[in-house]
C-alpha cells in the first residue's frame, strides 16, 4: 500500500535567510537575567 505521489519534489527543501543580530544579543541578556533571577530567588531561601 504505498502510494506514491508524482507532485512531490525530491529530497527536502529548506528556506534559508539570513540571521537578524540584535534578536540573538536580546535572546541571550534575557536568559541571562532569568538565571541570575532564580539563583536570587535560590540564595533567598536558603
Amino acid at each position: 500500500m504505498t502510494d506514491e505521489r508524482s507532485d512531490e519534489t525530491e529530497g527536502k527543501m529548506e528556506l534559508g535567510h539570513e540571521p537578524i543580530p540584535p534578536y540573538k544579543t536580546v535572546f541571550f541578556i534575557a536568559i541571562t537575567i532569568g538565571v541570575l533571577y532564580l539563583g536570587l530567588i535560590l540564595f533567598k531561601t536558603l
